[in-house]
C-alpha cells in the first residue's frame, strides 16, 4: 500500500472533523477525474465540512481505491501541510507504547488498594497542572484495577501518563516511586502558565489557596465520625448535590479531611466557606463556625509540607481558572451564550483542536460550558475564553462590568431615567411576587420535588419546557424567573397543577388567595382586546410547527436551516437574515418562520421536510395540520379510558426488521387495527382504538447511565426510541425485569424516564404487573422503565447467554445479563449463540457468581463476575480439545446449590475451526509483511506457545526492518509449525491490532 493511500485511511476520522475549506480539494478531485460532477454538486450542497468530508470519504474515495486516496494525499499535502506534520507527529511506535504502559503497570502494581484507591483521587487534580484533556471521575471510579487505570490513562494521555504519575506520587510522598520513573525515563518539564493568563488569575489563585488552607486548619479539628456526619449534611442538607452529577460518587471515595476539602474548594470555590459554616452549624460545631468567620481575612498560606503544597497549588489554580471562567459567563445573558458556544467551537476548529461541537450542545447553563471546557482544554481554557470574547465584541457586556463594579450608587439615577412600566410588564411582576411569596415556605427537599413534579406536569400539558440542568441549578429565585419567561401568566396555572400532585392544597389555596388580589388589582384581562381568530389560529399553527420538528435532534435542525434557505429562495419568499436564522434555536427558529411567512409556513416546512426525506415528518405535520380546522382551533384529543387485560388477551405481532448498515441497529416496525397487542420481539404492548402503525429501536444505555445513576435511579427495562407513524396510542406498556412478587413494597418506587433535546424527566406510572409498566396517552422519544434505589436490594429476571467465537479453539464467552432483548441484539451481531434455557429464578442484583465446569483441562476466566446493568462483561470458557458432552454450572457466592446449569453439546459447537487462522494467514500474506507491528512483542507470544525456537527468535529480532522480520517469520517458523502455529498467531494478532484483522476479513 502506498504511503499516501495509508495515511488517508489511517486518519480517516480526523481527516473528517479537521479538514474544514473541502472546496479546493473538490475542485482538485474533480480536475483530475477522481469525483464526478453529479457527486461534485452532491457533496458540495450539503450543510457542514463534517458532512461533506464523510460523503466524500463513504462515496468518490471508497470507489476510487488506492489512487484516489493517493491522489487525495497528495492535495492535503498542498492545502493543509501543517496538518499531516501534526498527524504524522502523534504516530508513536508501538514498541515505545507497549514500553510505556509496563513500565506504569510495574511500578503501580507496587501500590496496596488503598494506596491505589487515593492514586486514582488525586488524577482529579493533576490534568490541568499539564493543560491535558480531564479523565472523569466516573471513568477513574471504575477503572478500579491497575490494568483498566493503565489503560484509561494511557487512552487519554499516551506517554504523558508517566509524568503525571510522577507527579501523583510526589503527592503521595511516594519518591522512591518517583525515583524509579525518572530512572526510566525523563518527560516534559513543568509548565506554568499562570502569569501569561488574565492579571485577576493570579491574585484569585492566591485567595483560593489562603481559602484551602484555613478550611484544611478548621476540618482538621473533626473526629473521623464527625467528617461522615459532615458529609453526609453537606449532600443533604445544601446546595453541593447538585453542582455536579458526579457527587455521589465523589463523596463516597472521600477518606480524610484533605479530600473533603479538595473536592468542596475545587466544585464551589470560595463559596466552600459558607458551605463549611451552614453544616458546622447544623452540626452544633459553634466553635469552628466563629474559628472560621474571625478568619474571615484569610489566612497566610502555610507552606509546612512541600509535597502537599504542591498540590494545594494546583487545586487553587484549577478553582481560580473556574471561577475566573464563570464570572466571565455568567455576565452573558442566554442568547450571548449561545453566541459564545458558537465562537468557541469556530476557534477551536481554527486551531485543529479536540472537536467539542457535540458535547457543547448538550451544556444548558454557563457552568457546564465552563466545565467541559476545562475538561477538554485544561489551562488553555482561559486563553480560549479570552479569544471568544475578544471575537464576540460584546460592549455590553464591558458595559455591565464597569456598572457593576462602580457599586449601588448609580442605581437611582438609571431608574429616574427609565421608562415607566406597562400595565401587562406591572402584572406579569406582580404574578411573580405572589408565586414566589406562595413556594416560601418550600424547604429544600420540597422545593426539589417541585422542579421534578414541574418536569412532568408541563410534559402532560404539552408546554415547553424548561432545559433540565438550568431548573436543577436554580435557587427558588431563579426557578420562579424561568417558569415566567417560559410560560408568562400561565405560571399560575402550572403552579397550581404541581402543587397539587404534591399534595400541598394549603399553598394552592393561598395561590388561589394571593391571585384573586390581583386580578382585582389591576383587571388587566377587561381592557385586554381578545385574540382575533387568525391571530389564535397562527399560534395552533407554531405550536403544531413546534410538535412536528421536536424530533430533530442537532445536525437534523442544523440540515432544515440549511436546506430551508434554498427552498425559500426558490419560492421567492421573504428572506431570514442568515445570521439570525442560524443563531436560532428550534422554538425561534419557527418563531421566525411564522414572523416571515406566515400561514405559509406550514407549506414551507411540509417542502424541507421532503427535500430531507423526512416522510415521517411530513404526514405528522399533516395529520397535526388537519385537526386545526376544528371548532375549537386545536387538535380534538379523545379521552382514553382504564382499560386493564389479563395477559392471555394481548395479541402477540411479529414485527418487520429493517436493518439499514452495520453500525445502526435495527428498526422493528409494526401495524395493528384497534386492540390489544405485543410485540414478539420486545414485549411491549399497546391498546389503541383505531389503526396505528409505529416503529421503533433499542438504543444502548451506556451513555446515559451516568445521568440516572445521579438521579439515585437503575434501569429497569430496556431503552427504546418509539415513534408512532399513524394513528395514535391510547396506552403503551413498556416491560421490565425486576421481580416484584416477593417484594410488593417496590411498586411505588418504579417510574419511565423521557429522554430529549430539552433533558431528562421521570414519568409517573399508571400501573406495575409483573412484567410491564403502564402509561396512558404517552409522549414518546427515548424512554425506558427506572426504579428508585434508595438502598434497595432487588432481585431481576436473567438471561444467560452463551455464545462461540470464531477461535481456534473451543472459546466461549458466557454473558449473566437482565432480560433485555436490546443487550441481546447487540451482542447476537457479534457472536453465534448457542440457544440454551435461562435461569428460573430470579438474581439479586449486585451479587456475585461463579462459573464451572465438570470438564478437564478448561479454563475459565474471570473467577467471578457480579451481576450489574453497566457494561456487563462475561466469562470466558476456554477448552482446547472438547469432543464430548460438558456442563456449565452457576453458583453464586459462597453458596453451593447452583442458580442454573446447562449441558453444551457437541453439535452446538463446529467440530473444527482449525483451518480458518491458518487460511487467513495464507490469504493475507503480502498485507501482513506490510502492515503488522509491534513484532517484538508477537515473537515473545510465540516463543511463549513453543511455536518459535530460541535461535529464531532471535535471527528474526535482529533483522533491520519490520517488512523484512515478517518475511522471515512467515517463510520459516510459521511455515514449518504448520497450520496448528498460523491459527496461534492468528490468534495473537486479533488480540494485538484486532482492526487490521476486522478491516481484512472484510476485504473481498
Amino acid at each position: 500500500m502506498a504511503e499516501g493511500e495509508h495515511f488517508v485511511k489511517k486518519h480517516q476520522v480526523n481527516l473528517i472533523k479537521r479538514v474544514s475549506n473541502i472546496a479546493p480539494f473538490l475542485d482538485d478531485l474533480l480536475h483530475k477525474n477522481i469525483i464526478q460532477p453529479d457527486s461534485y454538486d452532491e457533496i458540495k450542497a450539503l450543510p457542514t465540512s463534517q458532512e461533506k468530508m464523510t460523503a466524500l470519504f463513504s462515496g468518490p474515495l471508497e470507489s476510487s481505491g488506492g489512487q484516489g486516496k493517493a491522489m487525495f494525499y497528495s492535495f492535503l499535502n498542498k492545502h493543509e501541510p501543517d496538518l499531516i506534520h501534526e498527524l504524522s507527529g502523534t504516530e508513536v511506535p508501538v514498541e515505545t507504547m507497549i514500553t510505556v504502559k509496563e513500565l506504569l503497570l510495574e511500578t503501580l502494581n507496587d501500590l496496596s488498594s488503598k494506596e491505589l484507591k487515593k492514586f486514582r483521587w488525586l488524577l482529579l487534580f493533576n490534568f490541568l497542572h499539564w493543560g491535558l484533556p480531564q479523565i472523569s471521575w466516573r471513568r477513574l471510579h471504575w477503572a478500579d484495577r491497575t490494568d483498566d487505570l493503565v489503560h484509561v490513562m494511557m487512552k487519554i494521555w499516551n506517554q504523558q501518563s508517566v509524568e503525571v504519575t510522577k507527579e501523583v506520587f510526589m503527592d503521595m510522598n511516594r519518591t522512591d516511586l518517583v525515583q524509579r520513573l525518572s530512572e526510566t525515563r525523563s518527560g516534559p518539564k513543568e509548565k506554568h502558565t499562570e502569569d501569561e493568563h488574565w492579571p485577576e488569575l493570579i491574585q484569585k489563585v492566591e485567595t483560593m489557596a489562603s481559602v484551602l488552607e484555613l478550611l484544611l486548619e478548621t476540618m482538621a479539628a473533626l473526629s473521623d465520625e464527625e467528617l461522615e456526619m459532615f458529609k453526609g449534611v453537606l449532600w443533604s442538607q445544601t446546595d453541593f448535590s447538585r453542582r455536579s452529577t458526579d457527587i455521589p460518587l465523589l463523596l463516597s471515595e472521600v477518606t480524610d479531611k484533605q479530600d473533603m476539602v479538595l473536592l468542596m474548594v475545587l466544585i464551589d470555590g470560595q463559596q466552600s466557606v459558607n458551605n463549611t459554616k451552614e453544616v458546622l452549624k447544623k452540626m452544633n460545631r459553634t466553635d469552628l463556625v466563629q474559628r472560621l468567620s474571625h478568619s474571615s481575612s484569610g489566612p497566610k498560606k502555610k507552606l509546612s509540607d512541600e509535597h502537599r503544597s504542591a498540590l494545594i497549588q494546583r487545586v487553587a489554580t484549577k478553582a481560580a481558572v473556574k471561577q475566573l471562567l464563570l464570572e466571565t459567563l455568567n455576565d452573558l445573558d442566554y442568547s450571548e451564550l449561545k453566541k459564545f458556544k458558537k465562537f468557541l467551537q469556530l476557534i477551536v476548529s481554527q486551531k485543529k483542536l479536540p472537536d467539542i461541537s457535540s458535547m457543547l450542545r448538550r451544556t444548558a447553563d454557563s457552568e457546564e460550558t465552563v466545565d467541559l471546557t476545562m475538561q477538554l482544554y485544561g489551562d488553555h481554557s482561559v486563553d480560549l475564553t479570552r479569544e471568544v470574547v475578544e471575537k464576540m465584541n460584546t460592549t455590553d457586556l464591558k458595559r455591565r462590568k464597569s456598572k457593576s463594579s462602580s457599586g449601588l450608587k448609580e442605581e437611582h439615577s438609571v431608574d429616574e431615567h427609565q421608562p415607566s412600566l406597562s400595565e401587562s410588564e406591572v402584572t406579569m411582576t406582580s404574578v411573580q411576587k405572589k408565586l414566589l411569596e406562595t413556594l416560601q415556605d418550600l424547604n429544600y427537599e420540597d422545593l426539589e420535588k417541585f422542579k421534578h413534579v414541574l418536569q412532568y406536569t408541563t410534559i402532560k400539558k404539552g408546554l415547553p419546557r424548561i432545559p433540565r440542568q438550568r431548573l436543577e441549578t436554580a435557587d427558588r429565585d431563579k426557578m420562579v424567573k424561568l417558569m415566567m419567561e417560559t410560560y408568562g401568566e400561565q405560571s399560575v396555572e402550572v403552579t397550581e397543577e404541581v402543587l397539587k400532585e404534591m399534595n400541598r392544597k394549603d399553598l394552592v389555596e393561598r395561590l388561589s388567595e394571593l391571585t384573586l388580589g390581583l386580578s382585582e388589582e389591576h383587571s388587566v384581562d377587561e381592557h385586554q382586546p381578545s385574540l382575533s381568530e387568525s391571530e389564535a389560529n397562527m399560534t395552533s399553527v407554531q405550536e403544531k410547527l413546534l410538535e412536528t420538528l421536536q424530533d430533530l435532534n442537532y445536525e437534523d435542525l442544523e440540515k432544515f436551516k440549511h436546506v430551508l434557505q434554498y427552498t425559500k429562495i426558490n419560492k421567492g419568499l421573504p428572506r431570514i437574515p442568515r445570521q439570525r436564522l442560524e443563531t436560532a434555536d428550534r422554538d425561534e427558529m419557527v418563531k421566525l418562520m411564522i414572523e416571515t411567512y406566515g400561514q405559509q409556513s406550514v407549506e414551507v416546512t411540509e417542502e424541507v421536510l421532503k427535500k430531507m426525506d423526512r416522510k415521517d415528518l411530513v404526514e405528522r405535520l399533516s395529520e397535526l395540520i388537519l385537526g386545526l380546522s376544528g371548532p375549537s382551533g386545536s387538535l380534538e384529543l379523545e379521552g382514553c379510558g382504564s382499560i386493564i387485560k389479563d395477559s392471555s388477551d394481548w395479541t402477540k405481532l411479529k414485527p418487520e426488521v429493517n436493518s439499514t448498515g452495520a453500525d445502526e441497529a435495527p428498526t422493528y416496525s409494526l401495524q395493528s387495527e384497534a386492540g390489544h397487542f405485543e410485540c414478539s420481539v420486545s414485549g411491549l404492548r399497546w391498546i389503541c382504538k383505531g389503526k396505528v402503525s409505529f416503529k421503533y429501536q433499542f438504543c444502548s444505555v451506556e451513555e446515559h447511565m451516568e445521568r440516572i445513576n445521579s438521579m439515585q435511579y437503575m434501569p429497569a427495562g430496556p431503552l427504546m426510541n418509539i415513534r408512532v407513524l399513524a394513528g395514535k396510542l391510547d396506552e403503551v406498556h413498556l416491560p421490565h425485569w425486576i421481580c416484584i412478587d416477593d417484594n410488593p413494597t417496590i411498586l411505588d418506587k418504579f417510574a419511565v424516564l423521557h429522554i430529549d433535546d430539552c433533558g431528562d424527566v421521570v414519568e409517573k406510572v399508571s400501573e406495575v404487573t409483573s412484567s410491564h409498566v403502564k402509561l396512558s396517552e404517552p409522549v414518546f422519544s427515548l424512554k425506558m422503565v427506572i426504579l428508585r434505589l434508595l438502598g434497595l436490594s432487588v432481585e431481576i429476571n436473567c438471561n444467560v447467554l452463551i455464545y462461540k467465537t470464531e477461535k481456534t479453539f473451543l472459546t466461549l464467552h458466557v454473558y449473566l445479563i437482565p432480560r433485555d432483548p436490546g443487550l441481546e441484539q447487540e451482542l447476537d451481531e457479534r457472536y453465534g449463540l448457542i440457544q440454551k434455557p435461562h435461569p428460573e429464578k430470579s438474581l439479586k442484583m449486585n451479587d456475585s457468581f461463579i462459573l464451572t465446569t465438570d470438564l478437564d483441562g478448561a479454563e475459565i476466566g474471570p473467577e467471578m463476575l457480579m451481576l450489574r446493568n453497566e457494561k456487563p462483561n462475561f466469562f470466558e470458557v476456554f477448552i482446547a480439545n472438547p469432543g464430548t458432552n460438558f456442563k456449565l454450572q452457576l453458583t453464586k457466592e459462597n453458596e453451593r446449590q447452583p442458580v442454573w446449569t446447562c449441558t453444551v453439546r457437541k453439535d452446538d459447537y463446529p467440530r473444527t475451526v482449525h483451518s480458518q487462522g491458518a487460511h487467513f494467514v495464507d490469504k493475507h500474506r503480502v498485507e501482513l509483511i506490510g502492515r503488522v507491528n509491534g513484532i517484538p512483542s508477537i515473537l515473545d507470544d510465540l516463543f511463549d506457545r513453543k511455536v518459535i525456537t530460541q535461535e529464531a527468535y532471535d535471527e528474526i529480532l535482529a533483522t533491520p526492518t519490520k517488512s523484512d522480520r515478517m518475511r522471515k517469520l512467515l517463510s520459516g517458523p510459521l511455515l514449518s509449525a504448520g497450520p496448528q502455529g498460523k491459527e496461534v498467531f492468528y490468534q495473537i494478532l486479533e488480540r494485538t491490532d484486532p482492526y487490521l484483522v476486522d478491516e481484512l476479513k472484510k476485504k473481498k
